[in-house]
């Protein structure tokens, strides 16, 4: 919704949890476990192992 809000065409949300995940460890110096966080998910899930 917020794209749309936005008027941003041609993009969609699939990636942004990856692009989050390389930039938190390789910019930002986030363990993985802080950034599995960051992201509302709890490290060793399901949705992580998947």
């Amino acid at each position: 919704m917020l794209l749309r809000r936005m008027k941003v065409e041609g993009v969609t949300v699939h990636g942004f949890r990856s692009t989050f995940r390389d930039w938190a460890a390789e910019e930002a110096g986030a363990s993985r476990e802080m950034a599995e966080m960051s992201l509302a998910h709890k490290v060793g899930s399901d949705v992580e192992r998947a």
